[in-house]
C-alpha cells in the first residue's frame, strides 16, 4: 500500500521523503507518514490554544506553514503564537456620504466593480473598472488587491499593489478609481470607508 504525507495546510499527498509540501511549501517534518487505511486517523494533541504564524501582512497561517497563504512571503523563520479570538469580527464598506453600506461576509472572496459586487450603486462611476478590486475576508481580517490596470485602487490615498494584498483596518478609506487631490475627491470614482460591525 502506498505511503505518503498529507499536508496539514492544503491536503496535498506528498512523498514520505518530502520535508515540505510540493503544492504550498508547508513544513512536513513533523507530519506522520500514512497510507489509505490510516489517513483518516488524526492525531491532534489536546491543547487549549491554537497556534498560528502571523505574517508581516497580518495574515494568520498554520503553525507548520513556510509561506504566507495571503501574500506568499517566506514565514519559515516566524515562531508560532497563540491564535487571537478575532475570527468573529465583521466588517462593512460604507460609501463616504453614507448613501449605502455593504456587509462583508466572513471567509469569502469578492470582486468590487461596475459588473460585480456593488454594481447597483457604482454602475455610473466610469473611473471604476468592471472588475476593479478583490476583497479577501479571512480569519477576522480583510485584505484588498487592485485588479484595475487603468484607474487603480487607493487605501488612505496611497496607491496599492496589484500583486500583494493590503490589510484593511477600521476607518481606512478605499478609493476605487480615484484619490484625493487638493482636498477634493474625483466625482466619477467611488470612496468607501471600512467599518467594524
Amino acid at each position: 500500500m502506498e505511503k505518503y504525507k498529507v499536508c496539514p495546510n492544503c491536503g496535498e499527498h506528498n512523498s514520505p521523503i518530502f520535508i515540505e509540501c510540493s503544492n504550498c511549501g508547508t513544513d512536513l517534518m513533523s507530519v506522520k507518514v500514512v497510507d489509505e487505511a490510516t489517513e483518516n486517523i488524526i492525531y491532534e494533541p489536546e491543547t487549549e490554544e491554537t497556534m498560528v504564524k502571523i505574517c508581516e501582512c497580518g495574515a494568520e497561517n498554520p503553525p507548520a506553514a513556510r509561506k504566507c497563504s495571503v501574500c506568499d512571503e517566506d514565514i519559515s523563520d516566524i515562531l508560532p503564537t497563540p491564535k487571537t479570538e478575532d475570527c468573529c469580527k465583521q466588517y462593512a464598506f460604507c460609501e463616504i456620504s453614507g448613501a449605502y453600506t455593504y456587509d462583508i461576509p466572513n471567509d469569502t472572496e469578492i470582486i468590487l466593480g461596475r459588473e460585480n459586487v456593488l454594481k447597483e450603486y457604482i454602475s455610473d462611476k466610469s473611473y471604476v473598472s468592471r472588475s476593479h478590486a478583490k476583497i479577501i475576508a479571512k480569519g477576522g481580517k480583510i485584505y484588498i488587491t487592485n485588479l484595475s490596470g487603468t484607474n487603480f485602487t487607493y487605501v488612505n490615498n496611497e496607491k496599492i499593489s496589484n500583486d500583494t494584498p493590503t490589510l484593511l483596518k477600521p476607518d481606512d478609506e478605499i478609493g476605487l478609481g480615484g484619490c484625493i487631490s487638493n482636498g477634493n475627491r474625483q466625482e466619477l470614482a467611488v470612496y468607501l470607508v471600512v467599518r467594524e460591525k
